[in-house]
């Protein structure tokens, strides 16, 4: 017998609080140690799906009658499902009707799954279709009565119901053995397994797994195909850089990029995508989600999104819809760029998947009242909610006063990898300038920012560039020293230390006699410095 007398009477025990409590005491143990039977023998009998299977068990301690009447709870169940949702195994034992059921619990939204594997694979499941005809029940709504000899199945699948429970059910008083039990969660699951995996194939067209089976990449790329491609569209960066880089993504969760504002860290997180999915330029990522993270979030709903009580429903975000594509695709590496991540507090809006990143679970806590919610625009969620494994978060950090210094939480999580140095001579085989005194002044004046803390990235480079190469009214030099005036003198300010004094020095001597607008203003700069100790590009 699967559970002992004392556990079943749990279930009959008066009183909300008291029954729920009896239930956690004493019927629960038992049903958690035969959940982890069954799933040692699924994980035989499924051992490539298997890993994609939670176990749930249910998470209402009453029953809600309205008015503030409260019932306590009839029955106890446990689950096991997986993405995409909507059907699943269960075992429930009912103190309503003093009975264990095994069976397959069928929603609407899998009922053309169902219907689909019924039309075209018929011989497959006829078997089981029977068994439960003659062993088992089948349970949904409906007023029409059966007509002779109509099998359950297409009893059903004829009518506008929408919910289905099919499988075995035993009294208390005839309980089969608990090897019985799991051999009947074991018939239903291959029908289940067979449910999600056309369900996964129903949603390509959707793009809400994923966006073509003959996209579907199973292997990341080598590094030299990563880097081929990421030249290829236009950007600079190091081997060894983007070498660490791809590295620190295939064995942590989360990675971030620091650098100036420029630099092209929000950039190499889309070209690594593109490259680990094989999307060509030009084309939607499905794989990969940019995230705008808002200098007012202060909590994990600004990310995960958060459940209405007043609809019943959970409002997702697009984050919390592509942890869910994510989940439902574990062969792939999805990933989310959380930009300029530090414009709010990490360690606020990110702590409970910093949490869960620490643990086996890998659970986070939604907040919602029950284990399985809708979700607002379609869909169901689970709570607690796994975080995939193959889901890569990648931040962007700028250090300058709009931002937060990273704490010990986050940087302990993670690698950060810094995209500093910027190589002005890589961008010549870009840009037809054949002034070789363009590059010499370029290059110092990228060499004397750095000094002065406020380094230039590649964007104000390239567009320096541009606009060189688009001025035909004037000589390089002239472009050259008005875009120092507009791009680059407007970052430098700060207190005079010696390193800064230096740096505004050789930059006002490199601009005398042939930037002289740049020269002009590098002279009041350094004026106000000796006046007041500080300067900025306003400094007159």
């Amino acid at each position: 017998m699967p559970f002992s007398s004392l556990a079943l009477q749990a279930l009959l025990q008066p009183g909300v609080s008291e029954r729920w409590h009896a239930i956690q005491r004493l019927l629960h143990p038992e049903m958690l140690a035969l959940a982890q039977q069954a799933a040692e023998r699924a994980a035989l009998l499924l051992p490539r799906q298997w890993p994609l299977y939670e176990l749930s068990f249910k998470s209402r301690r009453a029953i809600d009658r309205g008015s503030g009447r409260r019932d306590p709870i009839a029955d106890y169940w446990f689950a096991f499902d997986r993405p995409p949702r909507g059907a699943g195994v269960m075992v429930t034992v009912s103190g309503l009707e003093r009975t264990l059921a095994v069976g397959l619990q069928l929603w609407g939204v899998r009922r053309p799954q169902l219907a689909h594997l019924w039309r075209t694979a018929r011989p497959v499941w006829e078997a089981l279709i029977d068994r439960i005809e003659r062993e088992g029940q089948a349970r949904f709504a409906g007023r029409r009565l059966p007509v002779p000899g109509m099998r359950w199945i297409d009893h059903y699948l004829s009518r506008r119901a929408q919910y289905l429970w099919a499988g075995f059910v035993y009294s208390w008083d005839r309980l089969p053995s608990a090897e019985q039990v799991i051999e009947d969660i074991c018939t239903l699951l291959p029908l289940n397994e067979a449910l999600m995996e056309q369900a996964e194939i129903d949603l390509v067209p959707s793009h809400t797994l994923r966006e073509t089976p003959e996209r579907y990449v199973t292997g990341a790329p080598s590094v030299a195909q990563i880097a081929t491609i990421v030249r290829r569209r236009g950007m600079v960066i190091d081997d060894h850089i983007l070498q660490s880089f791809h590295l620190a993504v295939q064995v942590r969760p989360l990675v971030i990029l620091a650098g100036p504002s420029g630099s092209g860290k929000t950039w190499l997180t889309r070209l690594y995508a593109d490259a680990l999915a094989g999307v060509d330029e030009g084309r939607p990522n499905p794989f990969y989600l940019l995230v705008a993270v808002q200098p007012d979030w202060h909590s994990a709903r600004d990310l995960l999104g958060y459940y209405n009580t007043l609809t019943g429903l959970y409002q997702p975000t697009p984050f919390l819809r592509h942890v869910l594509k994510a989940a439902a695709d574990p062969n792939q590496t999805y990933i989310v760029c959380l930009d300029e991540m530090n414009l709010a507090r990490p360690e606020y809006y990110l702590a409970p998947i910093l949490s869960a990143m620490e643990t086996a679970e890998g659970l986070i806590d939604l907040g919602t009242p029950l284990a399985e919610t809708p979700l607002a625009g379609g869909g169901i969620v689970h709570n607690p909610l796994r975080l995939p494994i193959n889901l890569r978060l990648i931040g962007t950090v700028n250090v300058d006063e709009s931002t937060f210094t990273l704490s010990d939480k986050v940087l302990d999580r993670a690698n950060l990898i810094e995209l500093g140095s910027v190589d002005v001579q890589a961008l010549r085989v870009m840009y037809q300038i054949e002034d070789e005194q363009i590059w010499n002044i370029l290059s110092e004046v990228q060499t004397l920012f750095r000094e002065a803390g406020r380094p230039a990235g590649y964007r104000a480079l390239r567009e320096t560039l541009v606009f060189i190469t688009q001025a035909s009214d004037m000589t390089t030099l002239e472009a050259l020293d008005l875009q120092l005036l507009q791009r680059f003198l407007p970052r430098l300010r700060g207190d005079d230390t010696p390193r800064f004094r230096h740096a505004l020095s050789r930059l006002q001597t490199l601009c005398v006699g042939k930037l002289p607008r740049s020269a002009t203003r590098l002279a009041q700069m350094i004026a106000r410095l000796d006046r007041e100790g500080y300067t900025d590009f306003y400094g007159y």
